[in-house]
């Protein structure tokens, strides 16, 4: 029976193929690149129609595309901001492009391809609609910019760490030019590392993951550097309230070749250094501040090949130190904090030949933690000093390939392999007073994965995107292998109008521990293992896509089920690995989520006003044995409804305004039900045992905070210096109507005295319950300058008429 089956089934395929194949003859294969025309940087999400037809495709991060046609044909190209351009084909043979778009404006209906149509579970932002959203300190932050669209929220206000359709913030996975990069906080997550100066296109997929995306269980944020300038050196500076930063970006000596730098350095360093020597506080001197660094160069030798090398570095740095001199005495101490990133990578992309196009890459990327104490004592007789050192680190080298083919002329596909060898380091700590140090672990893992994506395009209606990822991952005492099947239908109901559904199975072989609410990073990394199962995710989603009003209005609305298993995080009490060398008993794994969630997202794409307005609501819980009694709670960052809207307006060529305004349900909270006294388990000096006091809580994440809601308004002043260099003034108002917005609850019987701590007092005051709120209303004000040097020079103005006439006499 099973035999006869699979003869059937064979038989089908093999129809199938043999149709596709006659389809095919007597077309070809054209492909190519899509680029500035004054730049060349590459165009990303350009789109390509074949006249007459309803054939198309966009181009992908690379500004490649690829598509079938018959000869003679014409092709149309154009992108949101430039000029559409046509090409027309008459020859019989595969052939390969270079197609530059001119920038223009967009005018008439004929325009209106240039926009880029929604994709199911992927959302898009370009660096053009982040600078137009107002923004503490009047600089765009790319990850506070995703908090707006429907499914990701953040975990705290001012916080840029990601929550996507409820899981956690280590279930992201974060591509720089396609290479993970580790951490993307700065300041614990109140600004991210990303520079949008060096940005080029954005997409975040929420689900329906491609089979070459995996490692990661909730989301995918695909960043695409930009390349830089070919045709001459330009650059900018800027100065806000935050941060100062630079671009510069120019072609090389070496033909065809071209690079991009770009940097940023804090500015509060210094007010926070000023602060503490003018507040006399103990002799206490404290900096706080972080820096980055971007660099990306580029070389194309000829049409079929491109190399391509990226830098960064970024580090976060909170210092402290305190010198007190008395009786003879010296004491100094020194507490150091530093957390950051370093990545490089090279990479070759090649057309083998219109029908196969090939990635390589090579990376390195290096996360690391540290901690640092150093006290000295010294007077006339004692010399004394003690210092304490934690790490915490994680390292990748990886190695990628992927080539996309055509199979038949509605068949096409991607294959890859992907390697990977960590070093995680979770708790290495070293006390100068302790004679035999803690043993430190340092642990090795590799993780392979090999996919294929299968993209069939059936009776012109129907797009099945069909993967399948293979991952085998091993370290020392353990090794694991699974199977992620992605299925992606999309059914064209009109040219306007789709509906898609999809699954998704995703592996998750390394788990982020992260402390909330500290300034400096707590993030850790552990691998795993025997004791540490990988989680894993499956999701369901079904959506639809449409467009109205000749594309100026797009609509996107989703619904989605997601469970979540094997989740690890701290046990009740503990938030940090440091000083223990059996780290694992401080933590809990076999965690089991689940979230469920509609989405809905109204989008104007051109016009005087552009924008658009959000809507989700979603339910997430979570279920821990050794946590709430085993029962399942509520989730610490479930926000049942959120809501936000943006609108940007163009005044005229100089001005523009924009605003945000949002709204989340509170976060929820364990609330106390009592408290109680309760005998000292150690006695006092006098041997007796005396009494605490103690709270009582209730159900784990029963309550909920008020509701949060937000307005910033911003405006952008385009100008032109006296030397004749373009300038930006950019100005925001975050916070405009000064919402006193929860940050955290904390019971106390005074409201000044912060959280409360058990007392031995046996007077008895009542208990009220408190709100912390951290963000009034906030002004900023920042200042942008760009130099060209192909820009024509200043036009000098014409000397005093009354000194020109004395001359001449």
């Amino acid at each position: 029976m099973n035999t006869h089956i699979f003869k059937h089934l064979a038989s089908l395929l093999f129809f199938l193929l043999m149709s596709c194949s006659l389809m095919i003859q007597g077309q070809i294969r054209i492909s190519g690149f899509v680029r500035d025309k004054n730049t060349s940087e590459r165009l990303i999400g350009a789109n390509i129609y074949i006249k007459g037809t309803q054939t198309g495709t966009v181009t992908d991060n690379n500004g490649y595309f690829s598509l079938v046609s018959a000869v003679p044909c014409s092709l149309s190209f154009s992108y949101v901001g430039y000029s559409s351009s046509s090409l027309d084909i008459f020859s019989h043979r595969d052939t390969l492009f270079e197609v530059p778009l001119e920038p223009g404006k967009q005018l008439g209906t004929v325009e209106v391809r240039g926009i880029r149509a929604p994709r199911a579970n992927v959302a898009s932002l370009k660096i053009s609609e982040l600078q137009q959203m107002p923004s503490l300190g009047a600089k765009p932050d790319i990850l506070k910019s995703m908090q707006m669209l429907p499914g990701i929220q953040s975990q705290n206000e001012g916080t840029s760490r990601l929550l996507v359709r409820g899981g956690d913030p280590g279930q992201n996975l974060y591509l720089f030019d396609n290479v993970p990069i580790i951490y993307v906080n700065h300041l614990g997550g109140f600004m991210s590392v990303f520079n949008p100066d060096i940005i080029n296109n954005i997409d975040i997929y929420k689900g329906g993951f491609p089979a070459r995306f995996g490692g990661r269980l909730s989301s995918v944020v695909d960043i695409a550097q930009r390349e830089g300038d070919r045709s001459a050196l330009k650059g900018s500076f800027s100065i806000g309230v935050t941060d100062a930063s630079f671009t510069v970006e120019g072609p090389l000596k070496l033909r065809n070749a071209n690079f991009i730098v770009t940097g940023r350095k804090t500015l509060y360093d210094a007010y926070f250094l000023l602060g503490t020597i003018l507040s006399g506080q103990n002799n206490l001197l404290a900096s706080n501040g972080f820096h980055d660094l971007n660099g990306k160069f580029s070389w194309k030798p000829d049409d079929r090949n491109s190399f391509h090398l990226n830098l960064y570095q970024g580090d976060d740095y909170l210092n402290a130190w305190s010198f007190l001199k008395e009786s003879g005495e010296t004491q100094k101490i020194h507490i150091g904090n530093v957390w950051g990133n370093w990545l490089a990578s090279g990479r070759w992309n090649r057309v083998v030949s219109p029908r196969i196009f090939m990635t390589n890459s090579l990376s390195y990327a290096r996360y690391r933690l540290k901690n640092d104490l150093l006290y000295t004592v010294t007077d006339t007789v004692v010399n004394y000093s003690y210092s304490r050192k934690y790490l915490s680190s994680v390292q990748d080298f990886s190695f990628r390939t992927n080539t996309k083919f055509l199979v038949f002329k509605n068949w096409s596909a991607d294959a890859g392999l992907q390697l990977s060898l960590f070093t995680h380091v979770p708790n290495n700590t070293y006390q100068s007073n302790q004679l035999i140090q803690t043993a430190n672990e340092q642990l090795k893992t590799l993780e392979s994965a090999l996919y294929l994506d299968n993209k069939i395009v059936l009776l012109k209606r129907v797009e099945a995107n069909l993967g399948l990822r293979l991952v085998n991952y091993s370290t020392s005492g353990y090794s694991g292998f699974s199977m992620e099947p992605r299925v992606n239908i999309t059914l064209d109901v009109t040219e306007k109008h789709k509906l898609n559904l999809s699954y998704m199975s995703v592996t998750q072989n390394s788990h982020l521990l992260v402390t909330t609410g500290n300034i400096f990073s707590n993030e850790v990394w552990v691998p795993s293992d025997s004791r540490i199962p990988p989680a894993r995710s499956d999701q369901f989603s079904f959506g639809w896509n449409g467009s109205f009003h000749q594309d100026m209005f797009q609509t996107e609305l989703s619904i989605y089920y997601k469970t979540m298993e094997k989740l690890t995080t701290y046990k009740e009490g503990f938030t940090n690995l440091m000083g223990d060398a059996d780290w694992r008993s401080k933590i809990i794994s076999g965690g089991f989520g689940k979230s469920m969630g509609v989405e809905f997202l109204v989008r104007k794409t051109f016009g005087d006003w552009t924008g658009f307005a959000s809507y989700s609501w979603s339910h997430t819980t979570r279920q821990y044995p050794e946590l709430n009694g085993g029962h399942e709670y509520v989730f610490e960052f479930n926000r049942p409804h959120t809501a936000s809207l943006n609108l940007n307006h163009k005044i005229n060529e100089k001005w523009a305004v924009n605003l945000t305004w949002v709204y989340q349900t509170g976060l929820p909270y364990t609330p106390i039900l009592g408290r109680q006294l309760t005998q000292n388990t150690m006695p006092d000096e006098n041997g007796n045992y005396g009494y605490y006091e103690v709270l009582l809580y209730g159900e784990r994440n029963s309550a909920h905070m008020r509701d949060y809601h937000r307005l910033d308004v911003g405006a952008t002043l385009n100008t032109t210096t006296r030397h004749n260099h373009k300038a930006t003034w950019t100005f925001s108002i975050c916070n405009l109507y000064n919402r006193r917005n929860p940050y955290y609850y904390y019971y106390n019987s005074e409201p000044l005295r912060g959280l409360q701590t058990p007392s031995e007092s046996a007077e008895f005051k009542p208990m009220n319950l408190y709100q912390m709120s951290f963000f009034p209303i906030i002004p900023s004000v920042s200042y942008k300058v760009y130099f060209d040097k192909s820009d024509p020079k200043r036009i000098k103005k014409p000397v005093n008429q009354r000194l020109k006439k004395w001359l001449y006499q």
